[in-house]
């Protein structure tokens, strides 16, 4: 198949990494895939196998399969010559979310919870496409044996392995683009402050990049009595080691569509705690993660209580997270992707929410 997909930008979004990453795997399935940006030029944090074309480019080909998830370039997806368009939801409640859900697309839905609200309000079928992490780039490193206690005059930071020892600091990993209210990264600093009034060795870690015309930069934005450090502009490379540094991964989202670095902790073998914003599809309270009802520093402290006193819990959940989301990898979506584009083409320009034969073939998608 020839597939196009429109981006505004290649910058460090996980959005972004989501186009990249399907498409290198649809390359690998014997597909053509370009991708459409305003500048044309490809993405230098992470490869992409595909072509990178600029928007001014878009009238001169013709494509079996378009696919867009960002609002404001939609005039520009209006321009694609696609025999199926299909409008990828990945972020919850965007304002303009009612005036695409009726148009003439299909649509497509980067977790169950979104597919769920996209049916539900608008009465369209919303295709399960969930996913994904990448295991070459996010996955396990053990950790070395828990050494004996420190002495008490010490106070060199090491990470946990087993229960928490005094003069030792477990650490907590948190998303850092605190300036995006709904990545919950302040719920996250207010529920760990109030632990660490009575667990002392408690020591946060957060991650992110500079994007955007202004690259912002987030750390000024961190004011907390926690121990903590940031991590900015990590190459792909050092991701794995990055989530080795924690014992934890802890996740305050909202309007979620897919929750990327929850999933990419699960991989690294991180012990989470997260909302059901964009988890839905692996995060499984008591069994996969600790899954709070909404990003309230009470909740969230009490789930990072749990973990930072039971290192059988912690063993157990890192375990079974890893094997569940070890299931949506960025292959496994391309698979679907296929599968679905495939059997939209095949019937033409009937949108199959409608048609009861195919709410069948999908079960998997559909629950």
């Amino acid at each position: 198949m020839k597939i196009a997909a429109l981006l505004p930008h290649v910058e460090v979004f996980g959005g972004v990494r989501r186009y990249i990453e399907v498409g290198n795997a649809l390359i690998r399935r014997g597909h053509s895939f370009v991708l459409f940006t305003l500048e044309g030029k490809k993405p230098d944090w992470l490869g992409f196998r595909g072509e990178v074309k600029a928007f001014e480019a878009i009238p001169a080909e013709e494509f079996e399969v378009g696919v867009c998830s960002e609002y404001s370039i939609l005039p520009q997806f209006e321009r694609l010559t696609a025999r199926a368009k299909f409008f990828y939801f990945v972020l919850e409640g965007h304002k303009k979310e009612k005036d695409v859900a009726r148009r003439n697309y299909h649509f497509l839905g980067s977790s169950e919870g979104i597919c769920r609200r996209i049916e539900r309000k608008y009465k369209v079928r919303c295709f399960r496409a969930p996913g994904g992490i990448n295991p070459e780039i996010f996955y396990w490193l053990p950790k070395p044996e828990s050494p004996a206690p420190l002495p008490e005059e010490q106070t060199a930071a090491q990470p946990v392995s087993g229960n928490a020892h005094p003069g030792r600091e477990f650490k907590i990993l948190c998303y850092g683009r605190i300036y995006k209210k709904r990545k919950g990264v302040r719920q996250v600093i207010k529920a760990v402050e109030k632990l660490h009034q009575k667990n002392p060795p408690l020591r946060l870690i957060f991650f992110d990049s500079m994007v955007g015309e202004d690259k912002r930069d987030p750390r000024p934005l961190v004011r907390t009595s926690v121990p903590h450090e940031f991590y900015l502009d990590l190459p792909q490379n050092r991701m794995a080691w990055l989530f080795f540094q924690a014992d934890i991964f802890v996740s305050g989202e909202r309007r979620a569509g897919w929750a990327n670095t929850a999933a990419e902790a699960m991989a690294c073998r991180l012990p989470v705690v997260c909302t059901p914003s964009g988890s839905r599809d692996f995060a499984v309270h008591n069994e996969t993660a600790l899954v709070v009802p909404f990003a309230h520093p009470f909740l969230l402290r009490r789930q990072i209580k749990r973990l930072f006193e039971d290192a059988a819990l912690r063993e157990r959940l890192s375990e079974a997270g890893h094997r569940k989301i070890s299931g949506f990898t960025w292959d496994a979506l391309a698979e679907r992707l296929e599968v679905i584009f495939r059997d939209v083409l095949s019937a033409g320009t009937t949108r199959l929410w409608g048609i009861r034969d195919f709410k069948g073939r999908y079960s998997a998608f559909w629950r």
